[in-house]
């Protein structure tokens, strides 16, 4: 009796354990994290990330006087004070052709120089709005101090090529104090000389007029060079099956539809995506955000020496482009080899990434600085006329920076003071030999 009770017992805790087990089963979920959305898709962070607001940021501030005009290419405390103003109240306002000049350049106005045209929800990443912006660009903003007396303080948002202007209301400005702040010293900044290169439209440049101003360091650099194989897994789907082939300048990345190309001597990569071939984008795709999305999203931006902003972008029934210049400081970086790269340029189909071409170095270790003199503003505009150059067709006359390789070491970077000019397509290099328009003089 003991027996067959025993043999009961053992059986129930069978059919127990049994159906424990069989509910275990029925309700295991493992644990997937190791292959989350997250992780297929490598999460790459090659180099650093920016905000928008530090890549579309103004590259000039200008103050206009009654017999002379001031500026700075030195944005940072005016953008501190941008990002307080709340714009609202934003309307079309007719500005007669004929006065457009006095409008823009007169007396006691200052004016913020974007390097192209923003589309205005772009600026909600420079200051507020407290109303919906509007679908329009523009190029600059004009404050005009004489509108002070104002019952509420406005400012104009201006498409310079375009001759339109858009009034603002604006919520925290004190127009006073912004002109104590920024007005009344602008006169101590360098000055800043203008020329009439079409109807209506002036050209601002730098006088460079004394000695203290045409000096301008220029640097060595050792380079450093970023890892190919991040870009290979940031870029493709799915980086496992990505072949890789060595040739006699670089090295190719492909799967069946993407290619990553590598230039050694050059210094840059290449991405392509050639099975795109769907052309436009949707009609309200922004180039400029989602260019910076997609180099955040890889953490692309290098540095910490050299920075990056806006410098162009365009659209067309086929595609968006979009450039972002390489910057030392204030001043943009340009590189005049025809296969060499300063930038950091896409172009979008079809909502989607068509190429990415961009430099595939950081600069390093400065070995070398030196100091070296750039001839003055009036001497370059000289040069210009004289070399039959069409000034009408010319933007944007500076000083930046030419990278070039060290011709003594291919380890090298030079970054050396030149004056450029920008037709709105391309930069050119302005290059003054010793005996260049002496009867000039500086």
């Amino acid at each position: 009796m003991k027996y067959e009770n025993m043999k009961s017992l053992i059986l129930t805790i069978l059919v127990i354990m049994s159906l424990v087990l069989t509910w275990n089963l029925w309700t295991y979920q493992p644990d997937f994290d190791y292959i989350d959305s997250e992780r297929v898709i490598s999460d790459v962070q090659i180099s650093e990330t920016l905000e928008s607001g530090k890549l579309i940021q103004p590259t000039m501030l200008l103050f206009h006087y009654a017999e002379e005009h001031h500026g700075t290419i030195d944005v940072s405390r005016f953008l501190e004070e941008f990002k307080r103003w709340n714009l609202f109240d934003i309307e079309y306002m007719n500005i007669n052709q004929s006065r457009f000049d006095e409008f823009m350049h007169g007396n006691r106005k200052m004016e913020i120089v974007f390097p192209d045209d923003i589309p205005m929800p772009t600026l909600r990443y420079l200051t507020g709005f407290s109303d919906n912006e509007i679908n329009v660009t523009i190029s600059r903003i004009v404050v005009d101090f004489d509108a002070a007396s104002a019952e509420e303080p406005v400012i104009y948002l201006v498409n310079y090529e375009e001759q339109q202007v858009y009034q603002a209301k604006v919520q925290n400005l004190v127009l006073s104090e912004l002109e104590r702040n920024f007005y009344q010293t602008g006169r101590t900044l360098p000055v800043y000389l203008s020329i009439e290169n079409r109807e209506g439209k002036y050209l601002f440049y730098p006088a460079l007029s004394t000695k203290d101003e045409q000096k301008m360091s220029s640097y060595n650099y050792y380079i450093d060079q970023l890892n190919p194989e991040d870009f290979k897994n940031a870029l493709f789907d799915d980086p496992s099956i990505v072949t890789n082939d060595q040739l006699f300048d670089g090295e190719v990345y492909r799967d069946d539809s993407r290619l990553l190309r590598v230039f050694s001597q050059d210094l840059k990569l290449q991405y392509v995506n050639p099975g795109n071939t769907r052309m436009g984008n949707n009609i309200d795709f922004n180039v400029i955000e989602r260019g910076i999305d997609f180099v955040n999203e890889h953490a692309g931006w290098s540095g910490p020496i050299e920075t990056y902003n806006l410098d162009s972008w365009s659209r067309s029934p086929i595609e968006h482009t979009v450039t972002f210049r390489m910057y030392k400081g204030d001043y943009p970086i340009v590189n005049l080899d025809p296969e060499g790269v300063a930038a950091i340029t896409q172009s979008w189909r079809n909502n989607e990434l068509r190429e990415y071409v961009r430099p595939s170095f950081e600069f390093g270790l400065e070995i070398i600085k030196d100091t070296k003199e750039l001839p003055s503003g009036n001497r370059v505009i000289r040069h210009l006329q004289q070399a039959n150059i069409d000034i009408s067709k010319i933007e944007v006359l500076r000083v930046g920076y030419d990278l070039k390789k060290d011709p003594n070491s291919n380890g090298i970077l030079v970054l050396e003071p030149v004056w450029i000019y920008s037709d709105g397509n391309s930069w050119s290099k302005i290059t003054l030999s010793d005996n260049d328009d002496l009867e000039g003089g500086r």
